[in-house]
């Protein structure tokens, strides 16, 4: 009687049940450990990241720019190749403006817009004059996309660098389009939310296009995949957990239009002849834009392997997904 009352306690035995759905909540719950707060791919809070940091990112960009005499001879032609054809077009504005010749989208499209609305107006002519903006970028920034990987690859460049820039031409002139259709877009709806909001929602809306269009140029020398896809890598790109990838851009839209725009030597003088000191300023910035293209550059290389070929589904939805398992259905 006595050994049949031992053997009684083992009868309720669920608990293999329970160990099994236990572990299955407990390994759900483990793997998803660096559980970031909203806004934490954004802004980089917390947990290690395959980005390097921003200023080392800086560094090599200007590195590569300023180890190269032909990124230097382009930081300098351009600019007065720039002022040479638009005054000859019979431009006038203020010298100043050229700190962004070389800017990168959407800041320089909104370069372009403002020059094409003081040349020609509001019209057929002014789109004509978008458009050729449009292309001229496109095949500059291509080949300058190509031009700054190699020098950040090999210390040097090539006609083999050229090359490979032609083949981003494609991509960086659809960027372009995006980054023209984003500026007219925010100029038509954030105007109904008030100077004060719209302004923010304005400025918010060009640091997000270099946020997700920043790597495509040089995506599309590195990987040579079509431009749609081109375009998602780099979303996915910026969208990698802890690199600060929001804040890059928001210290470059800082720098090169308040500071550079603000400090520039005769800011709202206009004339058809720059002073010497301007000039030298206007090298300056063209210098610091590529340097920041040069560091948008580096960062992809350094992410490159560890970007998604497909998008990363959201771990919420996989943690309800593994909690209606059918372990844990009742």
């Amino acid at each position: 009687m006595s050994g049949k009352k031992r053997r009684r306690p083992a009868r309720p035995r669920p608990a293999p049940v329970r160990d099994d759905t236990t572990e299955a909540e407990v390994e759900p719950t483990a793997a998803p450990e660096p559980r970031r707060p909203f806004g934490g791919a954004l802004f980089g809070q917390g947990g290690e990241s395959v980005m390097p940091p921003i200023g080392r990112s800086l560094g090599h960009g200007l590195l590569a720019v300023v180890t190269s005499p032909i990124l230097l001879a382009i930081a300098v032609l351009v600019p007065l190749l720039a002022w040479l054809a638009l005054y000859a077009l019979g431009f006038e504005g203020r010298p100043a403006l050229l700190v962004d010749v070389l800017a990168l989208p959407p800041i320089a499209t909104y370069f372009d817009l403002g020059t094409g609305e003081s040349l020609l107006g509001l019209g057929p002519s002014f789109l004509i004059f978008t458009g050729v903006a449009i292309l001229i970028r496109g095949v500059l920034y291509g080949l300058l996309a190509g031009m700054i990987v190699e020098s950040l690859e090999d210390g040097r460049v090539s006609s083999w660098g050229l090359l490979r820039g032609v083949t981003a031409i494609p991509t960086v002139i659809v960027v372009q389009v995006l980054s023209f259709s984003l500026i007219l877009a925010s100029n038509i709806i954030f105007p109904v939310l008030g100077p004060g909001i719209g302004l923010l929602a304005a400025v918010g809306s060009l640091v997000g296009g270099l946020f997700f269009l920043g790597f495509a140029p040089t995506a599309a020398v590195r990987q040579r995949r079509g431009v749609v896809e081109t375009i998602r890598r780099s979303g996915r790109a910026a969208m990698l957990p802890g690199s600060r990838h929001l804040l890059f851009c928001g210290l470059y839209f800082f720098i090169a239009l308040p500071v550079v725009v603000g400090l520039a030597p005769g800011g709202g003088e206009i004339t058809a002849n720059p002073t010497f000191f301007g000039w030298v300023f206007v090298l300056a910035a063209s210098v610091l834009h590529l340097g920041f293209m040069g560091g948008l550059a580096y960062r992809w290389i350094v992410a490159e392997p560890s970007v998604p070929e497909q998008p990363v589904p959201r771990r919420r939805g996989a943690q309800r997904q593994t909690s209606r398992s059918p372990s844990g259905r009742r």
